[in-house]
């Protein structure tokens, strides 16, 4: 007789509970364990390839230290930035305090002499919002009369100055600010353009120019006057303070791609003063040799080559910042990838999750990118290789890495800085060839027939396309009385000289007599 089957009692409500929430506890303990493990495999790579990345730096020629590219220490009487006007931007005091969302890394400036400070910040540029380069060639700029209209709208002029021709009224809203001006152009004369900040930065993401908001006033008031002397027929002082404006320009302290990108707009503004001065003719034959020599200095993609040095001196500190700390918080995290192109509110719950959990990894791999990108963009700017930006490639990406998606940084703004830079050292060298051709039509009574004709007369050689060394375009009107100068620009196609602003990179950057 078979025995009876055994009656196995069903689990009780309590015990499928429980193995609910096993399953629920292993459900979310695995991918912990998962993407711990892949964050420490990942860890230990990024920081494997942010050593490569250093040798890698090491052996394309770029710094090992601040030592090496900051500017050495001169004499205050040779130097431009050693007068007193700027000296209160540079005493500079650092505190240290305690992390908080508003002051991530706990650092907090503070300058020691800000009633010195004033006469500088109080300088107030006059613009014209729309007269960027979607409505404004390169080599023009709002006539004097519409920032006259600017100036009477502000009621930065006296309504009873009609009797005052353009050029007297612009520079008589700026009167108060000739006792300045006349420092500056008796200092303008000592050879070197150097800050030194009482205080070094202790951090990163302090070492930017303390006086860089006024030098971008000083370079627009001092633009602006170049133009009136220039409309009032004035050469020698609109050459005075072209000079002057190329003086300012060179002020450097830390050479970072922010401080590169304000020389190369400063540069910028004063094309249209030099166009209206040899258009209009108000300079000699030796005034002119003297504009070219001071052009000849601006190099932009030399100091690009220089500024990159500096940003992967930057990037390296960064790094070690954030090595040093335990955990990453909220706000030097958001900070932090926010510098290195990635805003934290543009990603995902998750990307946002993973990213604070592994934040030293996904900072430590946004840096090598960085850095790589750096040596890639170093070595293709470099006058020692063989030149050819037009074909630059993108940036690498992150290698392959189970947080890499995470990194991915923005590379457009390392591409953005060097256009930037091609295209300001293109109209340096569009400008020198045209003063150039003015010297050559005040000796000769016209222009020449080809570029080469100026060399070694008028320059010692004839600048070409930044981009690859080919020759820039030059096309004679009629009767020799007049020419086109021209680069095909950044996408390098030929359209006679034709130009469309409102895609700076896609056309031609002209310099046509009018």
């Amino acid at each position: 007789m078979a025995p009876p089957p055994i009656d196995f009692p069903s689990p009780t409500p309590h015990k499928w509970v429980r193995r609910l929430g096993w399953t629920i506890l292993w459900l979310i303990t695995i991918p912990f364990l998962a993407a711990a493990l892949s964050g420490a495999l990942s860890g230990a790579y990024s920081k494997h390839r942010y050593q490569t990345a250093l040798a890698n730096a090491k052996a394309a020629g770029l710094p090992d230290s601040w030592d090496e590219v900051l500017p050495k220490p001169v004499p205050e009487v040779d130097n431009f930035g050693a007068i007193e006007d700027f000296k209160p931007f540079l005493a500079i005091q650092y505190i240290i305090g305690p992390p908080s969302s508003e002051n991530p890394f706990g650092f907090k400036t503070r300058y020691l002499d800000e009633t010195g400070m004033k006469p500088l910040k109080s300088i107030k540029p006059l613009k014209i919002s729309g007269g960027s380069l979607k409505v404004l060639g390169p080599f023009e700029a709002r006539s004097l009369a519409d920032l006259r209209s600017k100036a009477l709208s502000e009621n930065r002029l006296a309504p009873d100055t009609t009797d005052l021709s353009d050029s007297e009224a612009i520079l008589k809203v700026f009167e108060n600010l000739d006792p300045l001006w006349k420092r500056l152009h008796e200092a303008k004369q000592r050879p070197h353009a150097s800050l030194f900040p009482t205080a070094p930065a202790p951090n990163p993401l302090l070492k930017v120019n303390p006086l860089t908001n006024p030098m971008l006033s000083i370079t627009n008031v001092t633009q602006l006057r170049a133009r009136s002397h220039i409309d009032a027929g004035r050469g020698t002082e609109a050459l005075e303070e072209c000079l002057l404006l190329l003086k300012v320009a060179d002020l450097h302290v830390y050479p970072t791609l922010i401080e590169h990108l304000v020389h190369v707009t400063q540069v910028g503004v004063l094309m249209p003063a030099i166009y209206e001065g040899v258009s209009r003719q108000v300079w000699s034959d030796p005034q002119l040799a003297i504009l070219d020599t001071a052009l000849a200095r601006c190099d932009c993609l030399f100091s690009l080559e220089v500024s990159l040095g500096g940003e992967s001196l930057f990037a390296r500190d960064m790094q070690a910042s954030v090595q040093t700390e335990t955990t990453v918080g909220n706000g030097k995290l958001a900070m932090l990838l926010a510098v290195v192109g990635r805003d934290t509110p543009g990603r995902s719950f998750l990307e946002q999750f993973l990213t604070n959990f592994f934040a030293k990894t996904i900072l430590n791999i946004i840096l090598t990118n960085s850095l790589d990108s750096i040596i890639l963009y170093k070595k293709a700017v470099s006058a020692e290789g063989s030149r050819n930006l037009r074909a630059i490639s993108p940036p690498p990406k992150p290698h392959f890495g189970p947080l890499n998606f995470l990194a991915e940084s923005n590379t457009h703004a390392f591409m953005g800085v060097i256009k930037t830079s091609a295209r300001g050292q293109t109209l340096v060298n569009i400008a020198r060839i045209a003063i150039a051709l003015e010297r050559h039509r005040l000796r000769d009574g016209s222009f020449p027939p080809k570029l080469e004709t100026l060399a070694p007369g008028f320059l010692a050689a004839i600048p070409t396309e930044v981009f690859d060394g080919a020759p820039l375009h030059y096309l004679l009107k009629e009767h020799a009385q007049g020419f086109t100068l021209y680069s095909t620009g950044w996408k390098g196609t030929d359209a006679g000289g034709a130009m469309d602003y409102s895609k700076p990179d896609q056309t031609n950057w002209t310099w046509s007599t009018p």
